[in-house]
Parts: structure tokens; C-alpha cells; sequence
């Protein structure tokens, strides 16, 4: 009996699943056992793509080979990040460990003012004693509180690295500006038959690119806005506020999150003066991330809110920070791929149908 052709669509996507699933369990081991790499590679190839919109800028407007067009934009980056470490990252750091100083009398005293008000609440008649509890919750929340603010050094340290692992990620970010679009193309053609390795490359080129425009001007935008309404409020460390915030906006949902992080640090010195902070900074946040063409990630990716979030937390599960930057243009990519497949709509079996040939 000749075998079939054609395998129908949903017996693919059937069989696709638990193959799926099979290789997301064996990335996220081999990450784990080569985390080092693997993140030096991954971080190296966000750089890359973030330098190539300039890149793409420089040859298209200007007409400047892409040779010269890497190295003035690499050249540029070089000399802004320097200029940053040697301006902006000592203020930042100084406003951090400010911040860890007065943090435990923040604590304190709202510690205090519970336990004044359980004596108010004892003086109507009514048995309740929760000094313990409140000094044991101040306690605990100063701990995590200060363990968490005091791995930020140590993760930035730690995904910077040495003077060789930095060298060795400035030498990785030219190099996959230089062959990393061929490189690519020629692996993604080699393994896909037919024509889907150039349509693969062209989605993900796609998704990434946008992906990559739309946080980086997201979050631009944040720290323009949020850190003039800090300062107008009068906010305790208004930039390291306005830049965390804007910094946690690169991912999806980062920018809330940092919202409710610093308005609830904000709480434990003054409860009003963090409910106004974070009234007025969840209004502007809103307002940015509804006026900014394209509207929202959702609307340039394609995505639904939810599957943003879920594909995050699979990201973060598999490859940690790195996982999280990278999961929503993968997730709209293979969102884009089974649901606008090509003409053909189905797999051919590779004994009937052999794949082309670079």
C-alpha cells in the first residue's frame, strides 16, 4: 500500500505537541548546565539586534556600506555605555545603597504606627494584641526586602562578568552583527525543507525587530515621564525610581510591576504619599502604553495578554532574565507560523518530498 503524501494538519500539530514539549524540558537542561554561555550568547545576540535598527537606518537613509555603518553605531554604543558608567551608574549605585540605609527605618516606623493603632483600637474595649506579629512581619519584610535590593549588584555583576566575559560579549555582539543574519539564514534554510526556512527567518526577523523597537521606546518614554512626575512629587530617590521603573518596562508587564514595587517601598514611609505616587504613575504608565503607536505589545505582536504572560513565565522557567526578554517574540513568531501557515497547509513525509538543498 503507498504511503501518504500529505499528513492532515491537526495529526502534525497532535504529533508537534509532545515533540514541543520534549525539546523545551532539553533546552531548559542544557541551559542550566552551560548558564554561563548560554547567557553571554543570548545577551550578545539582544545587543546585536538592538545596534542593527541603527544599522538598517544608516544603510537604507544615508547609504553607508554596512561595514562603516557597524562601526560608527558600535562605535557610538561603546562610547554612550561608557559614559554612562562613568556618569549615571555611580549615581544610581550611591541613591541604591541610600536606599538600603533608610529602608529599615521605613520599616520601623510603620511598624509604630500599627502598633499605635492597635493601642487605639484596645482603648475602645476591643482585645488585641499584635505587637508580636507586627514586629515579627517588620522583621521578616526587612530581610527580604534587603536580601532582594541587594542581589541587583550581584545579578548585574554576575551577567557582566569579568573583563574576559565582557570582552568576550563586546566580540560576540560584532560578529552577529556582522554574520549573524547569514548565519542564521543558512542554518534555519538547512534545516527546513523547502521554502519554510526563509519564511521562518522572515517572521522571526519580524517579530524581533518590532519587539525590540517597541520596549525600547517604551522605555525611553517611561523614564522621560516617570521620573519629572517623581521629582514633582516630591518622591524619595527620584531617578533610581524613574529608572528602575523605566528599565523593568523593556519586559512585558515590567513597567506595573515596577509601580507597585516602589509605591509600596514608598508605603512603608508614608502610606498617602505612596498611594499618590502610585495613582499618578499608573495613570501616566497607562497613558503612555495606549498612546504610543503601535498601541501595545498585544497589537504589535499579535498576542493576547494572556499568552504574553504565559509565554513569560515559560521564559523565565526555562532561561531565567534572558528567557523573559526573548519569549514573547518567539511565542509570536510560532503564534505566526501555525496560524498563517503557506499555501500548503500541510507536512510532507521527507522520503516523498526531500528538502531542498543550500
Amino acid at each position: 500500500m503507498p504511503l501518504p503524501t500529505r499528513l492532515p494538519r491537526p495529526l502534525v500539530l497532535g504529533l508537534a505537541f509532545p515533540l514541543v514539549v520534549l525539546n523545551l524540558w532539553v533546552f531548559g537542561s542544557l541551559y542550566r548546565a552551560f548558564e554561563g554561555i548560554a547567557s553571554t550568547f543570548i545577551l550578545a545576540g539582544v545587543i546585536a539586534l538592538i545596534l542593527n535598527l541603527p544599522v538598517r537606518l544608516l544603510q537604507r537613509r544615508l547609504g553607508i556600506a554596512r561595514g562603516w555603518a557597524i562601526g560608527s553605531v558600535f562605535g557610538l554604543f561603546l562610547g554612550v555605555a561608557v559614559l554612562a558608567a562613568a556618569t549615571l551608574l555611580p549615581l544610581l549605585v550611591v541613591r541604591f545603597f541610600m536606599l538600603t540605609q533608610v529602608l529599615p527605618e521605613w520599616i520601623t516606623a510603620t511598624g509604630d504606627n500599627l502598633a499605635s493603632i492597635t493601642g487605639r483600637v484596645n482603648a475602645l474595649g476591643v482585645p488585641i494584641d499584635t505587637s508580636e506579629i507586627i514586629k515579627g512581619m517588620a522583621a521578616n519584610l526587612t530581610a527580604q526586602l534587603k536580601a532582594m535590593l541587594l542581589n541587583v549588584p550581584g545579578f548585574i555583576s554576575g551577567s557582566l562578568g569579568s573583563f574576559f566575559s565582557l570582552f568576550f560579549l563586546l566580540v560576540l555582539t560584532v560578529f552577529f552583527l556582522i554574520y549573524g543574519g547569514e548565519l542564521v539564514r543558512n542554518c534555519l534554510v538547512s534545516w527546513l525543507p523547502q521554502d519554510n526556512g526563509l519564511r521562518v527567518l522572515s517572521v522571526l526577523r519580524r517579530n524581533f525587530n518590532s519587539y525590540i523597537f517597541n520596549q525600547l521606546v517604551l522605555s525611553a518614554v517611561l523614564i522621560s515621564a516617570l521620573t519629572p512626575a517623581l521629582l514633582l512629587l516630591r518622591a524619595p530617590f527620584p531617578i533610581l525610581s524613574g529608572v528602575t521603573i523605566g528599565l523593568m518596562g523593556f519586559i512585558p508587564f515590567g513597567a506595573i510591576l515596577g509601580i507597585l514595587l516602589v509605591s509600596a517601598l514608598f508605603m512603608l514611609k508614608s502610606f498617602w504619599l505612596g498611594l499618590r505616587i502610585f495613582t499618578v504613575l499608573i495613570v501616566v504608565d497607562q497613558v503612555i502604553e495606549n498612546v504610543l503607536p503601535p498601541r501595545l505589545l498585544g497589537k504589535l505582536t499579535g498576542l493576547n495578554p494572556i499568552v504574553i504572560l504565559f509565554s513569560v513565565m515559560v521564559g523565565a522557567t526555562l532561561a531565567d532574565f534572558y528567557g523573559v526578554i526573548t519569549a514573547v517574540p518567539i511565542a509570536a513568531t510560532i503564534k505566526a507560523l501555525l496560524l498563517e501557515p503557506s499555501p500548503d497547509h500541510t507536512l510532507t513525509t521527507p522520503e516523498l518530498r526531500p528538502s531542498a538543498t543550500v
